[in-house]
């Protein structure tokens, strides 16, 4: 019993270190926060956060890590409701649940990428999450290209495709240098490769 209570205690402070440094994270920008403001905000001690995460590159891959299962959940959550709504409506929510997720993490997400090897950089973002939305994405295409053999389309490509056009720091450019809205980042991603699939 005291052990699980341990967990539980754990886990929520590790909830709150997570919650604070999203915030931190989104209001001065990755690179202005240091661990010791994490753990002021967050309420514990340096050497309680420095025991959970060695440096802040951790801390953010756990963040990402935590947003990204989150994300899958909701996505999935909303496939299996929402069976009867139409296959262009349920593209269309799937993308959109990304991209409010690319909002709110893609600081910490281009950080994480600007300080990746070379190596790493050859591939991007070939992780588990690109590949669990890729997936999502493909599935319904695939289910939208059997409903529509008239429409060609390559359910894969046109994945990644997309995906490659909101990676994250192509995100904060058109946000940030671009000057779009989430909204017109949407509408016009919804315009290049969602459109198309409806079109007689």
């Amino acid at each position: 019993m005291l052990e699980r209570t341990l967990r539980k205690d754990a886990e929520e402070r590790r909830q709150i270190i997570l919650k604070k440094a999203a915030m931190l994270f989104a209001e001065h920008g990755v690179d202005q926060v240091s661990m010791r403001h994490i753990a002021r905000e967050a309420g514990v001690g340096q050497g309680t956060l420095y025991r959970s995460y060695t440096n802040k590159g951790e801390l953010c891959w756990d963040l990402i890590g935590e947003s990204c299962i989150q994300n899958n959940e909701k996505m999935y959550q909303y496939l299996n409701n929402n069976t009867e709504k139409s296959k262009r409506e349920r593209l269309e929510t799937v993308l959109m649940y990304h991209l409010e997720s690319l909002e709110v993490h893609s600081p910490v997400l281009a950080a994480i990428q600007a300080n990746t090897s070379e190596a790493q950089q050859s591939m991007p973002f070939y992780s588990e999450h690109y590949e669990s939305v890729h997936a999502i994405i493909v599935k319904l295409l695939e289910e939208i290209a059997e409903a529509q053999p008239s429409n060609i389309v390559d359910p894969i490509f046109t994945a990644d495709a997309c995906m490659a056009t909101v990676r994250p720091d192509v995100y904060l450019f058109m946000r940030q240098h671009r000057n779009y809205t989430p909204d017109q980042i949407k509408h016009r991603l919804f315009n290049v490769f969602v459109d198309p699939l409806f079109q007689n």
